[in-house]
């Protein structure tokens, strides 16, 4: 069982990052166990709230690295995979 993953994306959102991308977030985020970290630039929050999330002012374009700690981190990481697939529901 694997207790740590991390990703790397690149964000293509017309408008990057914004509430309603970290409220969709969030809500995937809620229904797993593992810990989820966010980082731009050399910056990593800790994604407790959708309102950290937008300190890191993310744009169209950026480079985003996620992190996540826990029992069920591959399953939150194929997760979050299929949400930036799906460009966050946008």
């Amino acid at each position: 069982m694997q207790d740590s993953v991390t990703r790397k994306y690149v964000i293509l959102l017309d408008a990057g990052v914004h509430v309603r991308t970290a409220l969709t977030i969030s809500k995937l985020s809620e229904k797993f166990e593992s810990k989820l970290f966010i980082g731009k630039d050399g910056e990593e929050i800790s994604f407790d709230s959708p309102l950290g999330l937008l300190t890191l002012g993310i744009s169209k374009g950026d480079e985003i690295s996620v992190r996540i700690q826990g029992v069920d981190s591959l399953e939150l990481a194929r997760a979050f995979d299929k949400l930036v697939e799906e460009n966050f529901g946008e």
